[in-house]
Protein backbone atom coordinates (compact mmCIF):
# COMPACT_ATOMS: atom_id res chain seq x y z
CA UNK A 1 0.00 0.00 0.00
CA UNK A 2 2.68 2.31 0.78
CA UNK A 3 4.73 3.84 -1.22
CA UNK A 4 8.83 3.97 -0.90
CA UNK A 5 12.07 5.37 -2.43
CA UNK A 6 12.66 2.07 -4.91
CA UNK A 7 8.83 2.88 -6.35
CA UNK A 8 10.03 6.00 -7.26
CA UNK A 9 11.61 5.47 -10.68
CA UNK A 10 8.45 3.51 -11.69
CA UNK A 11 6.11 6.70 -11.22
CA UNK A 12 5.63 7.46 -14.98
CA UNK A 13 7.85 10.32 -15.54
CA UNK A 14 10.43 9.86 -13.02
CA UNK A 15 11.84 6.71 -14.47
CA UNK A 16 15.52 9.31 -15.05
CA UNK A 17 15.60 9.13 -11.57
CA UNK A 18 17.87 5.50 -10.44
CA UNK A 19 18.02 3.67 -7.30
CA UNK A 20 21.79 3.32 -6.11
CA UNK A 21 21.28 1.97 -2.85
CA UNK A 22 18.24 1.03 -0.33
CA UNK A 23 16.46 -1.73 -2.02
CA UNK A 24 15.06 -3.47 0.60
CA UNK A 25 14.33 -0.11 2.67
CA UNK A 26 10.59 -0.51 3.96
CA UNK A 27 9.96 3.14 5.23
CA UNK A 28 7.01 4.65 3.12
CA UNK A 29 7.38 7.98 2.13
CA UNK A 30 4.98 10.90 3.82
CA UNK A 31 5.99 13.43 1.58
CA UNK A 32 8.95 15.76 0.08
CA UNK A 33 11.80 17.53 1.58
CA UNK A 34 13.30 20.17 0.19
CA UNK A 35 17.52 20.04 2.23
CA UNK A 36 18.23 23.67 2.45
CA UNK A 37 19.79 23.34 5.93
CA UNK A 38 23.18 22.25 7.59
CA UNK A 39 21.55 19.83 9.80
CA UNK A 40 18.49 18.27 8.96
CA UNK A 41 17.29 16.25 12.40
CA UNK A 42 15.24 19.82 13.87
CA UNK A 43 13.17 19.98 10.00
CA UNK A 44 12.41 16.11 9.97
CA UNK A 45 9.41 14.01 11.46
CA UNK A 46 9.29 10.64 9.65
CA UNK A 47 8.73 9.51 6.20
CA UNK A 48 10.71 12.57 4.50
CA UNK A 49 11.69 11.57 1.03
CA UNK A 50 14.55 14.30 1.02
CA UNK A 51 16.11 16.42 -1.95
CA UNK A 52 19.85 17.79 -1.57
CA UNK A 53 19.83 19.90 -4.78
CA UNK A 54 23.57 21.66 -3.90
CA UNK A 55 22.10 25.37 -4.99
CA UNK A 56 22.26 26.76 -1.53
CA UNK A 57 24.99 24.62 0.35
CA UNK A 58 27.88 22.58 -1.17
CA UNK A 59 28.85 19.75 1.35
CA UNK A 60 31.76 17.47 1.84
CA UNK A 61 31.78 13.90 2.05
CA UNK A 62 31.50 14.01 6.36
CA UNK A 63 28.62 16.10 5.92
CA UNK A 64 26.37 13.58 3.73
CA UNK A 65 27.34 11.25 6.24
CA UNK A 66 25.84 13.16 8.66
CA UNK A 67 23.03 13.96 6.59
CA UNK A 68 22.59 9.90 6.02
CA UNK A 69 23.12 9.72 10.49
CA UNK A 70 20.78 12.51 10.89
CA UNK A 71 18.01 11.12 8.68
CA UNK A 72 18.43 7.84 10.04
CA UNK A 73 17.72 8.96 13.50
CA UNK A 74 15.08 10.53 12.30
CA UNK A 75 12.74 7.21 10.29
CA UNK A 76 13.11 9.32 6.75
CA UNK A 77 12.26 7.63 3.71
CA UNK A 78 15.46 8.29 1.79
CA UNK A 79 17.40 10.92 0.18
CA UNK A 80 17.38 12.08 -3.62
CA UNK A 81 20.92 14.22 -5.00
CA UNK A 82 20.61 15.97 -7.79
CA UNK A 83 23.43 15.44 -10.02
CA UNK A 84 25.17 16.28 -13.46
CA UNK A 85 25.32 20.65 -12.78
CA UNK A 86 27.35 23.06 -11.40
CA UNK A 87 26.18 22.23 -8.05
CA UNK A 88 26.76 18.48 -7.59
CA UNK A 89 28.34 16.76 -10.74
CA UNK A 90 28.29 13.06 -8.97
CA UNK A 91 27.70 11.48 -5.85
CA UNK A 92 30.84 10.33 -4.44
CA UNK A 93 31.41 6.49 -4.31
CA UNK A 94 32.01 7.08 0.03
CA UNK A 95 28.91 8.16 0.16
CA UNK A 96 27.11 5.82 -1.87
CA UNK A 97 28.92 2.81 -0.03
CA UNK A 98 28.07 4.71 3.91
CA UNK A 99 24.48 4.53 2.41
CA UNK A 100 24.76 0.44 1.54
CA UNK A 101 26.41 -0.19 4.82
CA UNK A 102 23.31 1.41 6.71
CA UNK A 103 20.48 -0.12 4.23
CA UNK A 104 19.60 3.86 3.61
CA UNK A 105 17.78 4.75 0.17
CA UNK A 106 19.47 6.65 -1.59
CA UNK A 107 18.67 7.50 -5.54
CA UNK A 108 20.15 9.59 -8.23
CA UNK A 109 18.14 12.89 -10.22
CA UNK A 110 19.82 14.21 -12.88
CA UNK A 111 19.38 18.05 -12.56
CA UNK A 112 17.79 18.87 -15.67
CA UNK A 113 14.96 16.89 -14.47
CA UNK A 114 12.72 20.23 -13.14
CA UNK A 115 12.18 19.56 -9.18
CA UNK A 116 8.47 21.53 -9.97
CA UNK A 117 7.95 18.08 -11.95
CA UNK A 118 8.75 15.51 -9.73
CA UNK A 119 7.79 16.80 -6.23
CA UNK A 120 4.18 17.35 -8.43
CA UNK A 121 3.92 13.38 -9.75
CA UNK A 122 5.58 11.99 -6.31
CA UNK A 123 2.60 14.32 -4.44
CA UNK A 124 -0.29 13.23 -6.92
CA UNK A 125 1.32 9.32 -6.31
CA UNK A 126 1.19 9.63 -2.81
CA UNK A 127 -2.53 11.13 -2.91
CA UNK A 128 -3.75 8.16 -4.82
CA UNK A 129 -2.29 5.95 -2.36
CA UNK A 130 -3.20 7.69 0.49
CA UNK A 131 -7.40 6.91 -0.98
CA UNK A 132 -6.46 3.96 -1.96
CA UNK A 133 -5.27 3.12 2.20
CA UNK A 134 -8.35 5.32 3.25
CA UNK A 135 -11.33 3.08 0.99
CA UNK A 136 -8.98 -0.24 2.74
CA UNK A 137 -9.55 1.36 6.08
CA UNK A 138 -13.38 2.22 5.72
CA UNK A 139 -13.98 -1.75 4.81
CA UNK A 140 -11.66 -3.11 7.26
CA UNK A 141 -13.25 -0.57 9.61
CA UNK A 142 -16.85 -1.73 8.71
CA UNK A 143 -15.67 -5.35 8.93
CA UNK A 144 -14.40 -5.17 12.12
CA UNK A 145 -17.62 -3.18 13.80
CA UNK A 146 -20.33 -5.72 11.83
CA UNK A 147 -22.27 -7.83 14.27
CA UNK A 148 -23.81 -9.82 11.51
CA UNK A 149 -22.05 -12.03 9.27
CA UNK A 150 -20.37 -10.52 6.18
CA UNK A 151 -22.38 -10.27 2.74
CA UNK A 152 -21.76 -11.72 -0.64
CA UNK A 153 -21.35 -7.97 -1.42
CA UNK A 154 -18.53 -7.31 1.32
CA UNK A 155 -17.10 -10.60 -0.36
CA UNK A 156 -16.84 -9.04 -3.52
CA UNK A 157 -15.61 -6.23 -2.12
CA UNK A 158 -12.93 -8.20 -0.41
CA UNK A 159 -11.95 -9.06 -3.39
CA UNK A 160 -11.70 -6.26 -5.11
CA UNK A 161 -9.27 -4.96 -2.87
CA UNK A 162 -6.98 -7.55 -2.97
CA UNK A 163 -7.99 -9.18 -0.12
CA UNK A 164 -8.28 -13.05 0.48
CA UNK A 165 -11.58 -13.41 2.24
CA UNK A 166 -11.08 -16.87 4.15
CA UNK A 167 -7.37 -16.38 5.36
CA UNK A 168 -6.37 -16.20 8.56
CA UNK A 169 -5.99 -12.87 10.49
CA UNK A 170 -4.44 -12.35 14.10
CA UNK A 171 -5.43 -9.13 15.19
CA UNK A 172 -4.14 -7.36 17.82
CA UNK A 173 -5.74 -4.17 19.73
CA UNK A 174 -2.64 -2.05 21.21
CA UNK A 175 -3.40 0.83 23.40
CA UNK A 176 -0.54 3.42 23.75
CA UNK A 177 0.57 5.06 27.03
CA UNK A 178 1.10 9.00 25.74
CA UNK A 179 1.29 11.83 27.49
CA UNK A 180 -0.48 14.18 25.22
CA UNK A 181 -2.33 14.40 21.77
CA UNK A 182 0.85 15.21 19.33
CA UNK A 183 2.48 11.86 20.57
CA UNK A 184 -0.21 10.22 18.48
CA UNK A 185 1.21 11.30 14.99
CA UNK A 186 4.36 8.81 16.37
CA UNK A 187 2.78 6.02 17.28
CA UNK A 188 0.91 6.60 13.83
CA UNK A 189 3.96 6.62 11.85
CA UNK A 190 5.62 3.87 13.74
CA UNK A 191 2.95 1.35 13.74
CA UNK A 192 2.50 1.64 9.83
CA UNK A 193 6.03 1.62 9.56
CA UNK A 194 6.20 -1.53 11.17
CA UNK A 195 3.27 -2.91 9.18
CA UNK A 196 5.33 -1.76 5.83
CA UNK A 197 7.98 -3.97 6.97
CA UNK A 198 5.72 -7.35 7.77
CA UNK A 199 4.35 -6.69 4.77
CA UNK A 200 0.85 -6.63 5.78
CA UNK A 201 -1.88 -6.29 3.34
CA UNK A 202 -4.37 -4.66 6.26
CA UNK A 203 -3.89 -0.90 6.62
CA UNK A 204 -3.61 0.44 10.49
CA UNK A 205 -6.97 1.24 12.12
CA UNK A 206 -8.04 4.04 14.43
CA UNK A 207 -10.46 2.68 17.75
CA UNK A 208 -11.53 4.63 20.23
CA UNK A 209 -8.81 3.74 22.74
CA UNK A 210 -5.52 3.01 19.87
CA UNK A 211 -5.76 0.70 17.26
CA UNK A 212 -6.11 -2.45 15.60
CA UNK A 213 -3.20 -4.09 13.71
CA UNK A 214 -3.84 -7.47 10.98
CA UNK A 215 -1.26 -9.73 9.69
CA UNK A 216 -1.91 -12.65 7.89
CA UNK A 217 -0.60 -15.91 9.56
CA UNK A 218 -1.63 -19.92 8.92
CA UNK A 219 -4.38 -20.95 10.86
CA UNK A 220 -2.61 -24.06 12.08
CA UNK A 221 0.01 -21.62 13.87
CA UNK A 222 0.02 -22.18 17.54
CA UNK A 223 -0.21 -19.64 20.29
CA UNK A 224 3.41 -19.01 20.55
CA UNK A 225 3.76 -18.81 17.02
CA UNK A 226 1.37 -15.95 17.10
CA UNK A 227 2.34 -14.26 19.76
CA UNK A 228 5.95 -14.43 18.19
CA UNK A 229 5.05 -12.10 15.50
CA UNK A 230 4.12 -9.49 17.69
CA UNK A 231 7.15 -9.80 19.69
CA UNK A 232 9.11 -8.51 16.96
CA UNK A 233 6.54 -5.35 17.25
CA UNK A 234 7.43 -5.27 21.03
CA UNK A 235 11.08 -4.93 19.67
CA UNK A 236 10.43 -2.44 16.99
CA UNK A 237 8.45 -0.59 19.28
CA UNK A 238 11.30 -0.85 22.32
CA UNK A 239 13.96 0.89 19.98
CA UNK A 240 11.43 3.76 19.58
CA UNK A 241 10.58 4.70 23.33
CA UNK A 242 7.37 3.57 22.39
CA UNK A 243 4.85 2.07 26.12
CA UNK A 244 1.74 0.01 25.28
CA UNK A 245 -0.93 -3.13 25.80
CA UNK A 246 -1.35 -5.01 23.69
CA UNK A 247 -4.52 -7.60 23.50
CA UNK A 248 -4.28 -10.57 20.60
CA UNK A 249 -6.57 -13.06 19.26
CA UNK A 250 -7.15 -14.89 16.25
CA UNK A 251 -9.83 -15.15 12.99
CA UNK A 252 -9.01 -18.58 11.66
CA UNK A 253 -11.53 -17.82 9.07
CA UNK A 254 -10.29 -14.67 8.17
CA UNK A 255 -12.71 -11.75 7.40
CA UNK A 256 -16.29 -13.27 8.46
CA UNK A 257 -14.81 -13.69 12.44
CA UNK A 258 -12.63 -10.62 12.86
CA UNK A 259 -15.99 -8.66 14.37
CA UNK A 260 -15.67 -11.72 16.98
CA UNK A 261 -11.46 -11.46 17.11
CA UNK A 262 -11.16 -7.75 17.31
CA UNK A 263 -13.76 -7.98 20.33
CA UNK A 264 -11.43 -10.41 21.88
CA UNK A 265 -8.47 -8.58 20.90
CA UNK A 266 -10.20 -5.35 22.94
CA UNK A 267 -10.83 -7.76 26.28
CA UNK A 268 -7.30 -8.84 26.08
CA UNK A 269 -5.64 -5.33 26.29
CA UNK A 270 -8.30 -4.62 28.82
CA UNK A 271 -7.08 -6.63 31.29
CA UNK A 272 -3.99 -6.21 30.60
CA UNK A 273 -3.26 -2.70 30.72
CA UNK A 274 -3.60 -2.43 34.73
CA UNK A 275 -1.70 -5.61 34.94
CA UNK A 276 1.86 -4.01 34.95
CA UNK A 277 3.81 -7.13 36.12
CA UNK A 278 2.30 -9.26 33.18
CA UNK A 279 3.82 -8.86 29.78
CA UNK A 280 2.89 -6.09 27.20
CA UNK A 281 1.07 -8.91 24.97
CA UNK A 282 -1.76 -11.00 26.50
CA UNK A 283 -3.62 -13.35 24.21
CA UNK A 284 -7.00 -13.97 24.69
CA UNK A 285 -6.66 -17.57 25.57
CA UNK A 286 -4.48 -16.28 28.34
CA UNK A 287 -7.46 -14.55 30.20
CA UNK A 288 -8.64 -18.25 31.13
CA UNK A 289 -12.37 -17.97 32.96
CA UNK A 290 -11.83 -13.71 32.84
CA UNK A 291 -13.12 -14.11 29.46
CA UNK A 292 -16.84 -14.80 30.98
CA UNK A 293 -16.24 -11.53 32.66
CA UNK A 294 -15.10 -9.50 29.73
CA UNK A 295 -17.97 -10.93 27.95
CA UNK A 296 -20.39 -9.11 29.77
CA UNK A 297 -21.61 -5.61 28.22
CA UNK A 298 -22.41 -4.14 31.41
CA UNK A 299 -20.66 -2.19 33.34
CA UNK A 300 -22.09 -1.77 36.20
CA UNK A 301 -22.96 -5.22 36.60
CA UNK A 302 -19.21 -5.86 37.55
CA UNK A 303 -19.22 -2.75 38.97
CA UNK A 304 -21.74 -3.11 41.77
CA UNK A 305 -20.39 -7.33 42.33
CA UNK A 306 -16.67 -5.87 42.91
CA UNK A 307 -17.73 -3.26 45.57
CA UNK A 308 -20.23 -5.74 47.44
CA UNK A 309 -17.82 -8.30 47.49
CA UNK A 310 -14.36 -6.19 47.78
CA UNK A 311 -15.77 -3.13 50.07
CA UNK A 312 -12.78 -1.05 51.28
CA UNK A 313 -10.38 -2.81 49.06
CA UNK A 314 -12.21 -1.61 45.84
CA UNK A 315 -10.11 0.26 44.28
CA UNK A 316 -7.82 0.94 47.43
CA UNK A 317 -5.16 3.62 47.42
CA UNK A 318 -3.92 2.90 51.37
CA UNK A 319 -1.32 1.18 51.30
CA UNK A 320 -1.96 -1.38 53.86
CA UNK A 321 -4.96 -1.97 52.18
CA UNK A 322 -3.17 -2.55 49.07
CA UNK A 323 -1.20 -5.34 51.04
CA UNK A 324 -4.33 -6.54 52.06
CA UNK A 325 -5.46 -7.30 48.68
CA UNK A 326 -2.25 -8.48 47.21
CA UNK A 327 -2.05 -10.98 50.44
CA UNK A 328 -5.83 -12.27 49.26
CA UNK A 329 -4.19 -12.59 45.43
CA UNK A 330 -1.19 -14.86 46.73
CA UNK A 331 -3.61 -16.79 49.14
CA UNK A 332 -5.85 -17.46 46.08
CA UNK A 333 -2.81 -18.02 43.49
CA UNK A 334 -1.57 -21.05 46.29
CA UNK A 335 -4.98 -22.21 46.65
CA UNK A 336 -5.42 -21.58 49.73
CA UNK A 337 -2.44 -22.91 51.36
CA UNK A 338 -1.05 -20.60 54.57
CA UNK A 339 2.37 -22.10 54.42
CA UNK A 340 2.97 -21.45 50.92
CA UNK A 341 1.38 -18.15 50.98
CA UNK A 342 3.44 -16.69 54.01
CA UNK A 343 6.70 -18.46 51.93
CA UNK A 344 6.00 -16.69 49.26
CA UNK A 345 5.49 -13.14 50.40
CA UNK A 346 8.46 -13.99 52.74
CA UNK A 347 5.98 -13.22 56.35
CA UNK A 348 5.08 -15.50 59.34
CA UNK A 349 2.39 -17.38 59.11
CA UNK A 350 0.59 -15.45 62.38
CA UNK A 351 1.59 -12.49 60.14
CA UNK A 352 -0.94 -14.01 57.28
CA UNK A 353 -3.56 -15.02 59.33
CA UNK A 354 -3.70 -11.42 61.18
CA UNK A 355 -3.79 -10.35 57.42
CA UNK A 356 -6.25 -12.77 56.29
CA UNK A 357 -8.43 -11.99 59.34
CA UNK A 358 -8.50 -8.06 59.02
CA UNK A 359 -9.63 -9.03 55.07
CA UNK A 360 -12.47 -11.04 56.35
CA UNK A 361 -13.69 -7.91 58.81
CA UNK A 362 -13.70 -5.47 55.92
CA UNK A 363 -14.80 -7.76 52.83
CA UNK A 364 -17.79 -9.68 55.04
CA UNK A 365 -16.26 -12.75 53.39
CA UNK A 366 -15.77 -16.05 55.33
CA UNK A 367 -12.88 -17.76 53.85
CA UNK A 368 -13.96 -21.16 55.22
CA UNK A 369 -17.06 -20.64 53.10
CA UNK A 370 -16.08 -22.12 49.59
CA UNK A 371 -18.78 -19.80 48.12
CA UNK A 372 -17.73 -16.82 49.35
CA UNK A 373 -14.30 -17.76 49.21
CA UNK A 374 -15.11 -17.97 45.15
CA UNK A 375 -17.08 -14.74 45.02
CA UNK A 376 -14.22 -12.63 46.16
CA UNK A 377 -11.95 -14.61 44.29
CA UNK A 378 -13.69 -13.51 41.54
CA UNK A 379 -14.16 -9.96 42.21
CA UNK A 380 -10.45 -10.58 42.36
CA UNK A 381 -9.98 -10.96 39.17
CA UNK A 382 -12.99 -8.59 38.04
CA UNK A 383 -11.67 -5.20 39.13
CA UNK A 384 -8.84 -4.39 36.60
CA UNK A 385 -11.54 -4.65 34.31
CA UNK A 386 -13.88 -2.39 35.96
CA UNK A 387 -11.64 0.08 36.67
CA UNK A 388 -10.14 0.09 32.95
CA UNK A 389 -14.11 0.43 31.93
CA UNK A 390 -14.33 3.19 34.38
CA UNK A 391 -11.16 4.93 33.05
CA UNK A 392 -12.77 4.59 28.95
CA UNK A 393 -15.63 5.96 30.29
CA UNK A 394 -14.34 9.21 31.57
CA UNK A 395 -11.97 9.38 28.48
CA UNK A 396 -14.74 9.18 26.18
CA UNK A 397 -16.44 12.43 27.87
CA UNK A 398 -13.65 14.39 28.35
Amino acid sequence: MAIRAKDIPLIPGLASIKLLTGEASQQAIRWPYLAENKELAPWLTGGELVFVTGINLQRSEQEYYQLIDEALEKSAAGMVILTHSEFIDTIPDSVISYANQHQFAVLEQPYSLPMVKVTELICKALIQDNQSTHSLQHFISHVINSPNQLSLLSQHRAKELGLDFNAAISIAQLQPQVSDASDLNVWVFQLRQWLNRMRSPYPLIEDHHGWYLLLPIHAQNSLEQQRSLWQQLNQYLATQELKYKLGLSISPQGLNQLANAALQAKQAAEFSQLQSHHSSIVHYLDLGVSRVFAAIDDPQILLRFCCDKLGPLFHCQEPSLITLKHTLRSYFDNLTSLRQTAKELNIHRNTLSNRLAKAQVLTGCDLEQAQQRLELQNALLMEPLTIQRQQHSVQGLS
